[in-house]
């Protein structure tokens, strides 16, 4: 199977369940993602088998990228209204190529961690999940169509849910964010935000009891995302991860 990108799972299903040629000698690339320091929008032409970065020696090619970056434009300009193939937003361009540069790589550390811890996903997981996504979409050949549009196979979409599979059971396992507790200080602190943000709008805010519940919500999901980005970011520090392109 010609495997195209393997992290489109947040971009693919979020909506269902609830986003450089190698040297001409060989030379070993940059640890830096060139990406960072452009300011226009990157013109990444190349053929689609070039490989873009390695991480811990495992590649990301320019077709991984070109479908991951096709599914973030397409999302991006469907929830904001824009085009981004016009000039004047080419700084908003310029931070989705950078963002999906970011996410392949993170997406494919995370995925060799779990592996090396040994887990695993079920096939069965992998076909309900499948069955789940044909009946959403209203039958087979909705569903194959829904392929067809994302240029992906069914092959690709069952590697797809059990790579993001994988990477739950990581966090699960490595960060039991469903163990994450808050402080009545923090709590409190929040509040105050919200109180002075809807004054400042001129509203009336709601009494405490009243949106506590979903204050507490929003700051567990502000702990868990900060505790899975420090995990992310060192993670990437102890990787090996090159980049072939400038």
């Amino acid at each position: 199977m010609k495997r195209k990108i393997l992290w489109l799972l947040p971009i693919l299903l979020m909506s269902l369940f609830v986003f450089a040629a190698c040297d001409e000698n060989g030379d070993t690339g940059s640890n830096e993602n060139p990406l960072e320091e452009q300011t226009d929008p990157h013109d990444l032409d190349y053929d689609e088998e070039a490989v873009l970065v390695t991480v811990n020696g495992d590649e990301i090619t320019q077709g991984h990228y070109d479908t991951y970056i096709l599914q973030l434009k397409n999302r991006y300009e469907a929830e904001h209204g824009l085009d981004l193939d016009d000039p004047q937003h080419g700084d908003i361009a310029s931070e989705l190529q950078i963002r999906a540069m970011n996410d392949l790589v993170e997406q494919r550390a995370l995925v060799q961690r779990s592996k090396e811890l040994n887990l695993s996903v079920s096939s069965s997981f992998v076909d309900q999940q499948i069955q789940g996504i044909i009946q959403q979409q209203g039958g087979q050949s909705a569903f194959e169509t829904f392929l067809e549009d994302r240029e992906l196979t069914q092959e690709d979409l069952e590697i797809l849910i059990e790579e993001d599979s994988l990477i739950s059971k990581l966090y699960d396992k490595e960060l039991k964010l469903d163990e994450i507790t808050y402080e009545e200080e923090d709590l409190t602190a929040l509040y105050d935000r919200f109180v002075k943000q809807r004054e400042d709008m001129g509203r009336e805010p709601e009494p405490f009891e009243e949106v506590e519940e979903d204050l507490i919500q929003s700051l567990l999901q502000r702990m868990r995302h900060e505790k899975q980005q420090n995990y992310i970011e060192n993670l990437i520090d102890n990787s090996d991860i090159e980049y072939f392109f400038n």
